[in-house]
């Protein structure tokens, strides 16, 4: 039996407390207060006379139409604003500003520009369209005053969905009507209600730019609160109940104002056990039709050159631009330092899934296939078919990045840019996406950032690895693992590397390497195309951790041509037995592995000046 959860709230302090009352209080008791001088007895006959029920024609008829016309052209204006990437804040403040100006001034501004002496004047009269002192008047002075409610409510909305949502969703193929219709209405939907439900309680009560623009002619213009402005100098009681009314009409209009606050709830996660993956049948749904292009560009002055039909993982330490490349790569961004050689149509799925939150699985897929029924079958050949009425916004993390996998196969793209595809999901479950990976390497042109050794070495062909935003190293996985071009690619390999200058080369072609002013003893290996003459050129020494061995006391320097000092930098824990300690050796590190029970009898101390012999049967040396 699940227990239903509740989130944790935390008190504000007292003080906030006492002050929100006093300020809720300020807002009740005067409605309260009208409320009790408000003749009730009399109220049913004030409402059905002839003269209030004119009042509330006029008042509802211009409330129904401005609110409609507000809501149009505000959700426009949002949306144009939502895509809108200079002067945005500039035309927000312009929304802004009917709400900042006095309600006199709207309407003089109204008149000097659709009145009949305004700058429209002339069209207008040609039209035989008539705003001042008639009702469209009145409908054009309330959209002036309701239109900024529309359009924060929904620009509100529209700023909390991910770009990467719609970005994720042209990157599939689904079209711009298809993304509005499907994906962003439904979404803001809520939103659109709410500045529906204000605009509408806001139109009920304008009153100042009303009767400077359109007057107070009965029947024509007179508005509910022009009718109370003009009954409190007759009969303050009638004046009580009308107000009243308006008050009760308004409470309605903001009740539905709150409706979709009310009844959004977010539905919790519930537990899903997934299917096994039909890795053949999801190969034959998704391999895409044509040869899978080449992928060229020149980025920074340098061309890279990603093959066609195999996976290219690309790595480098974060900030090194493998986002930014592939970004690029897929049109998102543009830049005029890259240039992508020929039309490559690109999918890109980056580590946010960018699924429709309000759609259900099925509905997000069916967006690319066009049909439920193919829909159906890949999530069945995925092992998703348990998830496929579950809405988008209650998925797990894992369960959405598989899901957004499925979507982005499901476009069957010739070229697929994948960036940590398999991070957020669960063991079991990267293992079998891994093996679907694998088995569909040569269908098309993949592109894969990871940091997992394990993805790298298991799927990637080539590697391409990015520092300071350009690529240093580009080719067959094996060989960029072997003579690592980076400390960080080292390290995903489990190799140390030094670089340094070559002193000397016998005719073994044992090779002593200066680095860091000290001297590294290694075998050198053949390079092609290399000067053959060795001395003097600059080279990377690299060894395995498990070739070297850590001194805590110091080392005769006599003794060991490959011993080189260093300060220990850090300490980590591979397991519970062995400890990985870093040394600094001059600008660069390396790695030693080393018993937990040795560290702690030695006392390992950051900054500890220590000795490193190496093998140097083991050291290879790679001339530039």
């Amino acid at each position: 039996m699940s227990a239903q959860l509740k989130a944790v709230t935390h008190k504000v302090p007292a003080l906030f407390v006492a002050i929100g009352i006093i300020a809720i209080a300020y807002i009740v008791f005067p409605v309260i207060a009208l409320a009790l001088r408000a003749p009730w007895e009399d109220f049913a006959a004030i409402a059905q006379d002839p003269s209030t029920i004119e009042l509330l024609k006029t008042t509802l008829s211009a409330a129904a139409w401005s609110t409609a016309i507000a809501t149009l052209l505000g959700t426009a204006l949002a949306l144009w604003l939502s895509q809108l990437r200079r002067g945005a804040a500039a035309v927000r403040l312009l929304v802004y500003l009917p709400l900042a100006m006095p309600p006199v001034v709207s309407g003089l501004a109204l008149t000097a520009f659709i009145g009949r002496r305004g700058l429209l004047a002339p069209v207008l009269n040609f039209f035989g369209w008539e705003f001042a002192f008639a009702f469209p008047g009145v409908v054009a002075a309330h959209v002036f005053v309701t239109l900024p409610f529309v359009v924060v409510a929904v620009d509100s909305a529209l700023r909390q969905i991910g770009s990467e949502i719609t970005a994720s969703a042209r990157g599939v193929g689904i079209g711009q009507w298809t993304i509005l219709g499907r994906i962003t209405l439904p979404t803001i939907l809520p939103a659109i209600v709410t500045g529906v439900g204000l605009a509408f309680a806001r139109s009920l009560g304008e009153f100042g730019t009303t009767i400077t623009f359109a007057g107070s002619m009965p029947g024509v213009t007179r508005t509910l609160p022009l009718g109370i402005y003009l009954e409190r100098e007759v009969s303050a009681e009638n004046a009580y109940a009308l107000s009243a009314i308006l008050i009760g009409i308004a409470v309605l209009s903001l009740v539905v104002a709150g409706l979709p606050m009310l009844f959004t709830r977010r539905a919790s996660q519930r537990a899903h056990v997934l299917d096994d993956m039909d890795i053949d049948k999801l190969r034959a749904l998704t391999r895409p039709v044509g040869d899978s292009p080449e992928i060229a560009v020149t980025s920074n002055g340098t061309t890279t050159r990603f093959p066609a039909n195999k996976t290219t993982a690309i790595v480098g330490m974060n900030g090194s631009g493998k986002t930014t490349l592939v970004s690029l790569i897929a049109g998102r961004l543009t830049s005029s330092n890259f240039q992508l050689h020929g039309h490559t149509k690109v999918v890109l799925l980056t580590q946010n899934p960018g699924l429709p939150k309000m759609a259900s699985v099925r509905q997000a897929i069916t967006m690319v296939t066009k049909n439920s029924a193919v829909t159906d079958e890949l999530l069945q050949a995925a092992g998703l078919a348990p998830l496929r009425h579950v809405r988008v916004s209650t998925l797990s993390g894992g369960q959405a990045a598989q899901v957004a996998l499925v979507r982005a196969l499901a476009a069957k793209p010739k070229a697929l840019i994948l960036d940590e595809p398999l991070a957020a999901i669960d063991v079991a479950s990267a293992a079998r996406w891994r093996r679907f990976l694998h088995a569909t390497s040569a269908d098309r042109t993949t592109l894969m950032i990871t940091h997992n050794a394990l993805d790298i070495a298991g799927l990637s062909h080539n590697m391409a690895v990015l520092e300071g935003g350009r690529v240093i190293a580009c080719g067959p996985t094996s060989e960029i693992l072997n003579v690592p071009p980076t400390a960080f690619v080292a390290d995903l390999a489990g190799l140390n590397r030094l670089n340094g200058t070559i002193q000397s080369v016998d005719a073994n072609g044992h090779a002593v390497i200066n680095s860091h002013n000290q001297d590294i003893h290694g075998v050198l290996e053949i390079t092609p195309g290399a000067d053959d003459q060795a001395a003097g050129n600059q080279a990377t020494a690299v060894f395995s951790p498990q070739d070297v061995q850590l001194h805590l006391e110091p080392l005769d320097q006599g003794s060991a041509g490959s011993t080189i000092r260093g300060t220990i930098y850090s300490v980590t824990a591979d397991s519970l037995t062995q400890l990985r300690v870093s040394v600094r050796v001059g600008n660069e590190l390396i790695t030693v592995p080393v018993t937990a029970s040795s560290a702690l009898h030695a006392s390992l101390d950051s900054l500890k000046e220590v000795d490193c012999t190496i093998d140097a049967s083991k050291v290879r040396v790679y001339q530039h």
